[in-house]
């Protein structure tokens, strides 16, 4: 592992954390429909129970705060220390420990429960079904998607065959041998991916928020069209890159380009992701005063308030509560299958990043035998 490979590990996982403990952890989560995934209630804000709320609050973003500040300082210690298998195992672990910023998210979640208990806050609200709009409404052009992903599929079919001598634009190529390859495969599987996650989101049922019609309609094809131009632009911003940083590498290879290349990638998209973000946010506030609604209680179905399980939920996915986005029905039997498929790659994942750690085996699977330079 170079420096190059260092820094952009450090590049990919310190901002994470940051962005994790921002979007979970406001300085104001009063202010928001939730708070730690649970529904806020006016009880929250009364004189006697507003201090309880706060300490709540104010304990776990502690805690999360220390866990990211954690995340950060180990990150830059990572990035000084000589290159190991040892340093490639605490790197990719790092990844899942990041995850634990999570933690005082759910245990806000308990707490905030248990005050509901002690408030004497019931189940309350009505399931709303609006007739008019039984129908999913859409927003995603599919073609919009799929034709990135041609692009990204040329792209790669070029990359491999250029890679293989097949087709010969230079006597030699830059970049190693099969560099281009296991490049552009790399990217061409995030745009296979970007697919059934921006179908299942334009798929999702549509929200009830008030009594017209006509408003639901209208918030539902706001929202759907966020995160359908928010996907779609991380497929153009994808395939678009994949095919011109394949034909640099082929002329070019230095540290400097890799390194300008990621850095170029991930401000990208971290800028499609922040914009769709804000856009999520005007939807919300500009039908903020048409929601008329009182919508049933269903905070006892979020486990930690980031796991959905509610058997006598049909839907397959439901929007999130911590971050952005959508997440499964565990009780689904679909869901139940998808939970537990990813259990056991993340844990398989992690016992042979171990196994390879331990044996000495690292060293080998990624061709690293010299210290830090």
């Amino acid at each position: 592992m170079t420096w190059l490979i260092k820094l952009i590990m450090f590049i990919c996982i310190v901002p994470s954390a940051l962005a994790i403990f921002a979007i979970g952890f406001p300085a104001s989560p009063e202010k928001r429909k939730m708070i730690f995934g649970v529904r806020d209630n006016p009880k929250f804000h009364t004189p006697e129970t507003v201090q309880k709320v706060k300490e709540i609050v104010s304990s776990n973003r502690k805690a999360a705060f220390v866990i990211t500040m954690a995340v950060c300082l180990i990150s830059i210690i990572l990035l000084f220390l000589p290159a190991t298998g040892i340093t490639i195992l605490a790197w990719t672990l790092l990844v899942f420990v990041m995850l634990l910023i999570a933690v005082p998210f759910g245990k806000g979640n308990t707490e905030l429960k248990n005050l509901k208990k002690e408030l004497g806050i019931t189940k309350s609200g009505v399931v709303y079904t609006d007739l008019s709009n039984t129908d999913t409404i859409h927003a995603l052009k599919l073609p919009w998607i799929i034709l990135p992903n041609a692009v990204a599929l040329a792209g790669t079919v070029f990359a491999v065959l250029v890679d293989f001598g097949v087709i010969r634009i230079t006597e030699s190529l830059a970049c190693e041998k099969y560099a281009l390859t296991t490049m552009s495969l790399s990217f061409f599987s995030l745009a296979v991916m970007f697919v059934p996650i921006a179908i299942v989101m334009d798929r999702t049922r549509n929200m009830v928020i008030s009594r017209d019609s006509n408003v639901n309609a209208n918030y539902n094809r706001a929202k759907k069209k966020t995160w359908a131009d928010l996907i779609t632009a991380m497929s153009w911003a994808n395939a678009l890159f994949l095919t011109g940083y394949s034909i640099l590498c082929i002329f070019l290879n230095s540290d400097m380009v890799i390194l300008g290349g990621i850095l170029i990638y991930t401000a990208l998209i971290m800028a499609i992701v922040i914009i769709g973000v804000v856009n999520q946010k005007a939807v919300e506030k500009r039908y903020e005063r048409d929601t008329d609604l009182e919508l049933q209680d269903d905070d006892d179905n979020w486990i930690f308030g980031m796991f959905y399980y509610n058997p006598n939920d049909s839907r397959l996915n439901v929007e999130k509560r911590f971050g952005y986005g959508a997440t499964i029905n565990i009780a689904h039997p679909a869901g139940k299958v998808i939970a537990v498929i990813t259990a056991l790659l993340l844990l398989g994942s992690i016992i042979f990043l171990i196994y390879l750690a331990v044996t000495g085996q690292m060293n080998t699977y990624t061709g690293i035998n010299v210290p830090f330079k």
